[in-house]
């Protein structure tokens, strides 16, 4: 079997990954520019983690990363 074949056979089971990725993305990118304050109040850092750590990043920011004020210790 070719590398072509593989991929083709791949395809329907791909598709729906690249697509919750692409979702998770934008919806993680577009909570951060809205926000004011973030954990570590770093946003480029978060921007970072949401753009290369794939699928990982985007849920890893959405679950710790969102804040709505500073606290004392941030």
């Amino acid at each position: 079997m070719d590398d072509f074949q593989v991929i083709k056979e791949m395809l329907p089971f791909l598709i729906p990954v690249m697509l919750i990725e692409i979702v998770l993305l934008v919806i993680a990118l577009l909570d951060l520019v809205k926000r004011d304050y973030v954990r570590g109040g770093n946003k480029i850092v978060w921007a970072l983690l949401i753009i290369f750590v794939s699928i990982i990043g985007p849920v890893v920011y959405l679950i710790a990363g969102r804040q709505e004020k500073p606290s004392d210790g941030d």
